[in-house]
């Protein structure tokens, strides 16, 4: 029996007895995935922490996700949502404390606690899933607004890192843009959508599960994230030249350390 205060469009318990969401739990390995391979990259490359800890955060939301719409259970749902808010807080770090000779990041770290300590009493009080969206939708803005205005300062000084910025900028604004637009169909339009899956032959239907396409676009989106912090950073240190940005299957980057002769 569900808890939630969430029921997404794809039908219960249907592919497995022991899943609710069968298509909406399995696309969260791609969260998964991509934030163990991030793990790895920081600790190949020798990066600080903080980003570390972002990729941490990333995984602890995947497995949220995955608990939420295995179960539908509220304090599962609790366990996706929350995690969003506060991993965003850590990016939201990383991208105000880009600059090394900023040294104000007590107060950042103390605003940011703060933050998400009133966004989640509030929201345990509340219930309403349009309070969270709200919360996390104005973190999300804080963090392109903090970008775009990195990118008009490297752009005049320099071409190559802002050339680097700029394509994962927009890499990780279309994965989430297309996620969201697709998460709000699957919304607005689900009794046209079961009905569309229910006249498929079964191979087909899950084309038309439109909310795991929402983890997936979140998860890349969520990843060049933190992957566009960590050559931000590097910029900022003056050692970008060190590194080079790297891509799998010619999409998805990744930072590694520049070898002899490159």
């Amino acid at each position: 029996m569900k808890t939630s205060t969430i029921d997404w469009c794809e039908e219960n318990y249907v592919v497995c007895k022991y899943i609710a969401e069968f298509w909406n739990t399995s696309t969260n390995l791609v969260f998964f995935a991509l934030a163990i391979f991030g793990m790895y990259k920081v600790r190949a490359t020798r990066q600080e922490n903080r980003f570390l800890f972002c990729y941490v955060a990333m995984l602890v939301v995947g497995l949220g996700s995955w608990l939420f719409h295995m179960t539908l259970q509220y304090q599962w749902q609790l366990a996706d949502e929350l995690p969003m808010v506060y991993g965003t807080c850590i990016c939201i770090y990383c991208a105000l404390q880009a600059d090394a000779k900023v040294g104000s990041d007590i107060y950042v770290s103390l605003g940011l606690f703060g933050y998400s300590a009133v966004v989640t009493l509030v929201y345990v009080q509340i219930r309403k899933p349009v309070f969270h969206q709200v919360a996390y939708g104005l973190e999300v803005a804080m963090i392109l607004v903090r970008n775009m205005m990195h990118q008009i300062e490297i752009r005049r000084t320099n071409a190559r890192a802002y050339s680097e910025l700029v394509h994962m900028f927009w890499l990780g604004v279309g994965s989430f843009g297309v996620a969201f637009v697709l998460w709000n169909i699957d919304n607005i339009f689900c009794n046209d959508l079961r009905a569309l899956r229910a006249a498929l032959p079964a191979a087909l239907g899950p084309l038309f599960q439109l909310h795991a396409y929402w983890h997936i676009g979140t998860a890349l989106g969520c990843y060049v994230s933190i992957v566009y912090q960590q050559y931000l950073r590097l910029v900022k240190l003056g050692t970008a030249d060190r590194f080079c940005m790297r891509r799998l299957a010619f999409v998805v980057p990744y930072i590694d350390r520049r070898k002899k002769g490159e």
